[in-house]
């Protein structure tokens, strides 16, 4: 599975409803998790089959790890992507990654990961592609929905750990405290005169939506009841089988169109892309 099927099914699907996932009282949380189950049914394609024995042994084929609130990834397709599902209920409110920065690409060595994540399957570096959707507030039918690639949507990783070492460094030099380095930014021990409190330091990494940062090249409809739109780097388009490819180009409802992006490392540089979207 990838990319270009979970696309194409997501525009055969019979119903745009996000279901409400029982996990306490927290409404935006628990419709969170409905849209992660709604992307892992279409990149499985999984959204006709009700048989819990039956998806599940879809689910163990096609992915090999799928994640907790905590780390990322969402979820991991076996040999393929790694996805990370955000849900929002505004196109202009940022998207919320907490402490894990943007991410070009998901690396097994990456602090952020989880033990379990990191030896799920052989791997060193994958493709990681943020999956947003938009449900809006007090609604439960996805309004739109945003494939895009984390190499045309966030910087190197450098961008943010440099800046992350240099903001643990400025607080490590504060005189008279006592600091220790984390893997967020830090922690200040003892900042009372009893030194019974502890201060500790950590990021709230926020990203705006594909919708402002792709302005530029879409074409989103106010008006429209559905919206599906991916943007896909041209190698990654090309890699992918012939079959995918014709699947997705021979459906009449979507449209594809050649755009060119800004490099999120130079914007000068134009990245050649895929445009893929199709309304309701």
């Amino acid at each position: 599975m990838n990319i270009l099927e979970a696309f194409y099914n997501v525009v055969k699907v019979a119903s745009l409803e996000i279901k409400t996932v029982k996990d306490g009282n927290n409404r935006a949380n628990n419709m969170g998790e409905g849209l992660e189950a709604f992307i892992k049914d279409a990149f499985a394609g999984t959204f006709d089959i009700n048989d819990k024995n039956e998806r599940n042994d879809i689910f163990n084929q096609i992915y090999s790890f799928q994640g907790t609130k905590r780390n990322p990834p969402d979820l991991m397709l076996k040999r393929g992507a790694a996805i990370e599902v955000k849900k929002t209920e505004s196109l202009t409110t940022e998207l919320q990654l907490n402490s894990s920065h943007p991410k070009q690409t998901l690396k097994s060595d990456s602090p952020f990961i989880t033990e379990k994540c990191r030896k799920c399957e052989d791997w060193l570096e994958k493709d990681f592609i943020y999956a947003v959707g938009h449900t809006p507030k007090g609604g439960s039918s996805l309004s739109s929905l945003w494939f895009v690639y984390g190499d045309i949507y966030a910087a190197a990783e450098s961008t943010y750990i440099d800046l992350k070492n240099e903001l643990t460094k400025n607080i490590e030099e504060i005189p008279d405290i006592e600091f220790t380095p984390t893997k967020e930014i830090g922690r200040i021990n003892a900042v009372d005169p009893l030194k019974i409190t502890n201060l500790r330091v950590r990021g709230m990494w926020l990203l705006k939506q594909p919708y402002a940062v792709f302005d530029y090249i879409h074409d989103y409809d106010s008006n429209a009841t559905f919206q599906c739109f991916a943007i896909i780097p041209t190698n990654k388009y090309d890699s992918f089988s012939k079959k995918s490819i014709s699947k997705i180009e021979q459906e009449p409802s979507i449209v594809i169109k050649n755009v060119r992006v800004n490099h999120p490392d130079n914007p000068v540089e134009l990245v050649d892309c895929k445009y893929i979207r199709y309304r309701v």
